[in-house]
């Protein structure tokens, strides 16, 4: 391979399946990719340049949530903390559950 390469999906960054959120980053790298790279060839650097910034955040925030979900979701050990955490999951309103999960799910894509 030679030149300048554009990752997008796991390539670029793998993640958990805690969120099942791999798919759904790889679609999202995918439209602001093809967004990004609308104007042709001459002007993609800066449309690389541009990828990688409006992609890098979200994806490395969904990236952390998911390394944290399955931490507290399947590596905990501790019969204590696995309790609280199981307590804690059943006086959590669904609600608030759902809140947390939204900022996953809700993306725009780039206007265009």
């Amino acid at each position: 391979m030679r030149g300048r390469v554009a990752l997008l999906g796991d390539t670029a960054h793998a993640m958990t399946p805690n969120l099942g959120q791999g798919a759904g980053q790889a679609i999202e790298d995918a439209v602001v990719l093809g967004a990004v790279c609308a104007g042709g060839a001459e002007g993609l650097p800066a449309a690389l340049a541009a990828y990688d910034a409006q992609r890098r955040p979200r994806t490395q925030a969904v990236a952390r949530a998911s390394t944290t979900a399955g931490r507290f979701g399947q590596q905990l050990h501790n019969r204590i903390a696995v309790g609280m955490r199981d307590i804690a999951l059943r006086l959590t309103p669904g609600r608030v559950a759902l809140r947390s999960m939204a900022r996953y799910a809700d993306w725009r894509p780039p206007a265009g």
